[in-house]
């Protein structure tokens, strides 16, 4: 892919940024995480703790109400917001309880969990709306998008003074959007560089290894790859807790590229860590999660600015 210059660390490629002693939970960011449906309760938590331990000052979960107090039960420190239903995932109303509460956030989650239905469907057309919010899409949200085609114009297109907007696609959401075959890793690399470009946006090709791609200040093609994960990541959740590490980075004050590259690698070295005690067979998503407090302590950056 000679058009597209390519970067690799084994360090991390930041830190979380330094806490001052005198610092509250609202300098480090308001959150929400919306998703989730009738059996797929288990999705949004993931990504809602996950923003927890990465260090978000305050972390709500917009859920459908058939499914509320089971999200609530995952964690005391976790907010809940209930939108209306049909008994098994959002309604087409539920952007309207949704959207009066978007301004007051740091930066905002959306797709694991939510199925495809035209709730979510409104919910995600009106994020995509909103430049001036710092945007993750995962799951879901990006399935909704692939089955609308709204990233065949540049309706969504973002500039520079807009807010970052993050696609975290596995390689068959990823083919979905874009056409790539999920099993070519190259042409799925250039085909996100490609989008991420023309859109104004940073993407990320999940995968071993999993690679962030966006535009550079120069305008070429940027495509970092990690260097941190391994197969036992290869389970059901782990992607979700990605969407919460990378939401928290840019409630943060992260751009979209630098959440990304970090997020990817604490997501990485907490499914080493959770390998490292349980192996690859046996790790789940939760045991990467119960990693990410501390694998986030070591990232955050001490306070002299030394990395």
């Amino acid at each position: 892919m000679p058009s597209i210059e390519t970067q690799s660390t084994s360090p991390p490629p930041l830190r979380i940024p330094h806490r001052e002693s005198s610092a509250h939970k609202g300098n480090f960011g308001r959150v929400l995480l919306i998703g989730g449906s009738r059996g797929m309760a288990g999705s949004i938590a993931l990504s809602s703790i996950a923003a927890l331990h990465t260090g978000s000052g305050l972390v709500a979960a917009a859920v459908p109400d058939c499914i509320l107090d089971c999200v609530a039960g995952f964690h005391p420190a976790l907010m809940t917001i209930g939108l209306r239903d049909d008994g098994e995932k959002l309604a087409d109303s539920a952007w309207q309880s949704l959207e009066d509460r978007l301004s007051a956030q740091a930066a905002i989650g959306c797709g694991p969990g939510m199925t495809t239905g035209s709730g979510g469907a409104t919910i995600v057309e009106g994020l995509l709306t909103k430049k001036d919010l710092p945007l993750v899409l995962d799951a879901d949200a990006l399935n909704i998008i692939a089955q609308n085609n709204w990233f065949s114009d540049g309706r969504f297109e973002r500039g520079e003074d807009d807010a970052a907007c993050v696609l975290t696609p596995h390689p068959g959401e990823l083919q979905r959007l874009t056409g790539a075959p999920a099993k070519d890793v190259d042409a799925q690399v250039e085909a996100a560089a490609e989008l991420a470009c023309r859109l104004g946006l940073t993407i990320v090709v999940k995968g071993g290894p999993s690679h962030v791609a966006y535009q550079s200040g120069n305008g070429a093609k940027q495509v970092w790859q990690n260097t941190t994960g391994n197969p036992g990541m290869a389970t059901a959740g782990c992607g979700d807790v990605l969407t919460g590490i990378v939401t928290s980075l840019l409630g943060q004050g992260l751009s979209g590229p630098d959440a990304a590259r970090l997020g990817v690698w604490i997501h990485g070295r907490c499914g080493d860590e959770a390998a490292a005690r349980f192996s690859h067979a046996g790790m789940t998503s939760l045991h990467a999660l119960e990693a990410l407090a501390s694998v986030a302590d070591e990232m955050t950056q001490p306070a002299n600015g030394s990395h």
